[in-house]
């Protein structure tokens, strides 16, 4: 294993100094490099899954090719976070026609799941009906041009030959040591001799190789129907989980219209409900109300109005999000300017608002994971950010397929908009989005973690909007999360501002400078007089910015 180690090492460092060679840094001063392209990028959690999809892009796909090619090779080389065993969404903009569209993959309820005692978060229970093989095809084969076995060769080859596990990956395997142990099919994988991988051992997933082929062959039925299905199915009738093959046959992933707002001339597109797209957005609106850029970007005044906008839009997100096949979201409403100005109004820039409650936006008619952003030659661009929910899932693999499943069934609620049924899609705080500028593309963007996603894709933005920060630049500026009176930061703040903050009420928890609590950006913007695609990428993070 050592030998192994030293040449995938070697090979791991070697692909990303080409990687950077080969592009043109934009800026110093940041830990990661800001890269530039002039054709098409992918931006993703792995630097595997960028080269996935940008040998696709050079191949002549496009950037839902791309993005799929992407999607299933994180899956692969970040297994902790996402992969075919977990569910997603993607958001879609079509330069040629100006046209939006999101592909709902969420997993869903079993028709018979029942919680009398709670929600489980680990073991066969815990599982929902994956979506991941069912949104990625779909979407291929809707607004691709590439056929399914081209895109899936890239992760077939990773979880066939191996990779180097990154020093993240070694650390999320110990925090998950003992939960690994427990189930010998996942245990196999990560912790071989019961010892968990290190950094630099090579991990091999074989099964999931000859899984990703029989997908390759057979397409969505393959997950869904065949010999997968029935392994899945055997998997959690022994476990005493829910799913049927007949859940899995039934399972559809959806097309939905992009939840849409604006923000200072910027038009948002954002990943519809039962995900988080539509808090973004709320929260971008209330925040248009205030004159940020005339604050300090790291200042208590932004930081404050900023953390009582998102507190106001994560409590609606709350109140009336759920699955809109099941229940009446009232999206036109939560997102009017007028509603937006009447929550600014209730900001008080001298005080905290311990406790908010939900808004009224008019009468009800008419949410661990891993992201990605991809834009092509042509001006097409995907936002995706998919998930198996907590790391590792339900720590549950199914034997003989090297598939780690999702614990999707604990983000239903015990009532209201969110409550289980059969059938029904969990709401998460998924919000992959796309930013338009006078009809071209501007950025796309996504991050992982967790209620962290709703906070920090509206700083994200305003990073670039109101302070025309770089990509790399915005991704890297210090977070903070708010909670009640509760203001979780990372302590590159200056000093000042946590002093101020803290006379005006906020009770601060520092945590680590760049922090895995906030998640792992990726995003990819346009340059308006050059057309040059600039990529950044998280270093909370994995992530790898590739271009051409």
């Amino acid at each position: 294993m050592k030998i192994n180690k030293v040449v995938v090492i070697f090979s791991y460092l070697l692909f990303t100094a080409l990687s950077v060679a080969l592009l043109v840094p934009a800026q110093t001063g940041t830990k990661n490099a800001e890269i530039k392209a002039a054709n098409g990028m992918v931006a993703s959690a792995h630097p595997l899954a960028s080269q996935a999809g940008i040998e696709v892009l050079k191949a002549g796909g496009n950037a839902v090719d791309a993005a799929v090619a992407a999607a299933f090779a994180v899956g692969v080389a970040e297994p902790n976070a996402s992969g075919i065993g977990g569910e997603g969404m993607m958001v879609i903009y079509l330069a040629k026609t100006g046209t939006a569209v999101a592909v709902d993959y969420r997993s869903s309820s079993p028709a018979s799941a029942m919680f009398p005692k709670g929600f489980p978060s680990t073991g066969p229970a815990a599982v929902a009906i994956p979506g991941t093989v069912a949104g990625l095809t779909l979407a291929l084969e809707k607004y691709g041009t590439m056929k399914l076995g081209r895109v899936l060769a890239p992760s077939i080859k990773i979880a066939e030959e191996g990779f180097a596990v990154s020093s993240t990956l070694a650390t999320i395997i110990r925090d998950n040591y003992e939960e690994i142990l427990k189930n010998r099919p996942l245990a196999k994988i990560f912790c071989p001799e019961e010892l968990p991988l290190e950094t630099g051992d090579v991990l091999k997933n074989p099964d999931l190789a000859e899984s990703l082929r029989k997908i390759a062959a057979g397409g969505r039925d393959a997950f869904y129907r065949g010999e997968l299905a029935d392994k899945i199915a055997a998997e959690m009738k022994e476990g005493g989980g829910f799913m049927t093959k007949d859940d899995l046959g039934a399972y559809r992933a959806v097309e939905r219209r992009p939840v849409m707002g604006s923000y200072r001339g910027y038009d948002i597109i954002s990943a519809p409900p039962p995900v988080g797209g539509i808090a973004v957005v709320e929260t971008l609106q209330i925040l248009e109300n205030f004159e940020l850029s005339k604050m300090e970007p790291l200042g208590p005044a932004r930081i404050h109005v900023m953390a009582e906008a998102m507190k106001r839009g994560a409590a609606d997100w709350r109140a009336f999000v759920g699955d809109p096949d099941f229940v009446v979201v009232p999206v036109a409403e939560m997102l009017a300017k007028a509603y937006a100005k009447a929550r600014a109004a209730e900001i008080d820039p001298a005080k905290v608002t311990e406790k908010i409650t939900a808004g009224k936006p008019g009468k009800e008619e008419s949410p661990s994971t891993t992201s990605l952003s991809v834009i092509d030659k042509e001006g097409n661009m995907v936002a995706l950010t998919q998930t198996i929910s907590d790391f590792f899932g339900a720590k549950v693999v199914v034997a003989g397929t090297g598939i780690i499943l999702n614990n999707e069934m604990k983000n239903f609620s015990a009532s209201g908009v969110n409550a289980l049924a059969a059938g029904k899609r969990m709401r998460t705080t998924v919000s992959p989005t796309i930013v338009i500028k006078d009809g071209k593309a501007f950025a796309t963007l996504g991050t992982p973690g967790a209620a962290r996603i709703l906070t920090t894709m509206p700083i994200l933005i305003s990073n670039l909007i109101d302070y025309g920060l770089g990509i790399q630049e915005a991704i890297e500026m210090p977070r903070f999360f708010p909670s009640g009176k509760e203001l979780s930061i990372e302590p590159r703040l200056p000093e000042g501002t946590v002093a101020a903050l803290a006379k005006l009420g906020y009770a601060i928890k520092p945590l680590g400078k760049f922090d895995l609590f906030f998640g792992g950006a990726q995003g990819i913007v346009v340059e308006a007089k050059t057309g040059m695609r600039i990529g950044g990428a998280d270093p909370r993070r994995d992530g790898a910015v590739v271009g051409y």
